[in-house]
């Protein structure tokens, strides 16, 4: 019958240590309870190890004689809050014990609780809730870690927040196994606790909690007082350590524990604000769209064809890089070839930028010739309108660029050539022959690595540079121009 008895505390003893801590708020409590069910949606688990030292010890006249030496234990638990209520459980694990049967490794007894809130914290009042529990006997009773039958706890827990300092106390009955042995009475028994936390940063807290909970009369009270700490880690996680040592010779109390936890919570974030009601018929930004149905009530639309009933003004309707205030074309972007810091916002074959005249087509010649195919012409011609629309080019160099197909003495030749016959068209064609010059550069400025699959195509190729007289170099070819024809 003893065995009973005591079987009964220490399944209480073992399993008390997480039983009313799941929370990872870490500046919660770690053997007390919260009167907060939290968000609904929010979770949070946990796994620790706690090491108890003589966790449970008989009386005799002679004195107190161990019946479990030291106990190891793994605990798992968690909880959810859902519809104002929090759920949550525990599972505690014997990973070693030492009694006088020797060494053990068994489960312990599982709890399934739920938290009632009554009142939530607000100006002067506590937060008060209602938690309740249910162990089922899952444990090894002959061990004396498991009760023989189901027990269960209901207890009020208020809790109060004063800046960095929060307060909480606990009063309540646990209900048992009802046996009556050696004047001790186990049936019934208190839940009581108090504790303080105190917030030492942002992510870490320490916490002094007394504890007492039995099944067995107010005459074997085990009373443990707990000091730890919790720590705020990254991606939801936190961790706690901490220590209890006994405060009396009760049943279930350990001479001295120690333990650490690790765990995960998940807050579920405030649901946004519903927008503030809106007159339907109101226009701020003055552009017929209504503020109710207006992404830009601050901004007139700009009407230019790109989701005009979005009531937002287009910076850059076609995403080419050309502001919509100066986008001639804004349906149809530039080539990548082109400079948004000089384009109209109109894609072009030549175009005029600054320090160069680009050219979104290729010019074509014959297979290692200097000859200009017939599909060049169109691209020569866009350039030819460009040097007539800005007469403010002092001078342009052409170049010929080649690939690495061929000897360096060969491309450095056919790439001259090449500029120079693009020189001669223009020149032909109106383009004053003092302006212009022409220079080769063979394979020695690829654009791309050679051992790019595209490198031959984008390699080759014909640049329009803009200079001034002082950056002319001295050994570019220049077009003859003809002598005054005139007499005395």
């Amino acid at each position: 019958m003893m065995l009973l008895l005591v079987s009964s505390a220490l399944a209480l003893d073992a399993h008390g240590f997480e039983l009313l801590g799941t929370s990872g708020d870490p500046f919660a409590f770690t053997r007390i309870g919260t009167a907060k069910a939290g968000r609904s949606g929010s979770w949070d688990a946990l796994i620790g190890f706690d090491y108890a030292d003589t966790p449970l010890a008989e009386s005799f006249p002679w004195g107190r004689e161990a019946v479990i030496d030291s106990l190891g234990t793994v605990f798992v638990g968690g909880g959810y809050s859902f519809g104002g209520l929090r759920f949550d459980g525990a599972l505690p694990f014997h990973a070693f014990g030492e009694d006088a049967t020797g060494s053990f490794t068994t489960s312990g007894d599982a709890r399934l609780g739920v938290l009632v809130p009554a009142l939530k914290e607000k100006g002067l009042v506590p937060a008060v809730a209602l938690q309740a529990n249910l162990w089922l006997p899952t444990g090894d009773e002959t061990h004396h870690v498991g009760s023989i039958g189901p027990r269960a706890s209901a207890a009020a827990i208020v809790e109060k927040d004063l800046g960095s300092v929060g307060l909480v106390a606990m009063l309540g009955a646990e209900v048992g196994y009802p046996e009556d042995e050696r004047n001790v009475f186990a049936g019934i028994g208190p839940m009581v606790a108090l504790g303080g936390h105190y917030r030492i940063s942002d992510a870490a807290s320490t916490a002094l909690e007394i504890t007492s909970q039995s099944d067995m009369g107010l005459g074997t009270w085990p009373v443990e007082a707990t000091l730890s700490g919790k720590y705020r880690l990254p991606a939801g996680a936190w961790a706690s350590v901490g220590g209890s040592a006994g405060l009396s010779e009760g049943v279930g109390a350990a001479s001295w524990r120690a333990f650490f936890t690790v765990g995960w919570t998940y807050t579920k974030p405030e649901p946004a604000p519903p927008p503030p009601a809106i007159d339907p018929r109101l226009d701020t930004d003055g552009d017929s769209i209504p503020d109710v149905k207006d992404k830009c009530d601050d901004m007139a639309e700009t009407y230019d064809g790109f989701t005009d009933e979005d009531g937002c003004p287009e910076f850059d309707g076609d995403t080419d890089g050309v502001p919509f205030e100066r986008d001639v074309c804004p349906r149809d972007p530039i080539h990548p070839e082109q400079d948004p810091r000089y384009s109209d916002g109109c894609p072009k074959v030549a175009e005029f930028a600054g320090d160069r005249i680009v050219i979104t087509e290729a010019i074509f010649f014959a297979e290692g010739r200097a000859e200009l195919m017939p599909s060049a012409t169109p691209v020569l011609e866009a350039v030819l309108g460009v040097v007539a629309q800005h007469p403010e080019i002092p001078y342009f160099l052409v170049e010929g660029h080649t690939n690495t197909n061929g000897s360096d003495t060969f491309n450095l030749r056919l790439s001259d050539a090449r500029a120079f016959a693009v020189m001669s068209w223009l020149g032909d064609h109106g383009v004053p022959r003092d302006r212009m010059l022409s220079k080769g550069f063979g394979e020695s400025r690829p654009l791309v690595p050679v051992e790019e699959p595209d490198a031959e195509a984008v390699n080759r190729r014909v640049e329009f540079r803009v200079l001034k007289v002082e950056d002319i170099p001295r050994d570019a070819r220049r077009l003859a121009v003809p002598s005054d024809v005139g007499g005395r």
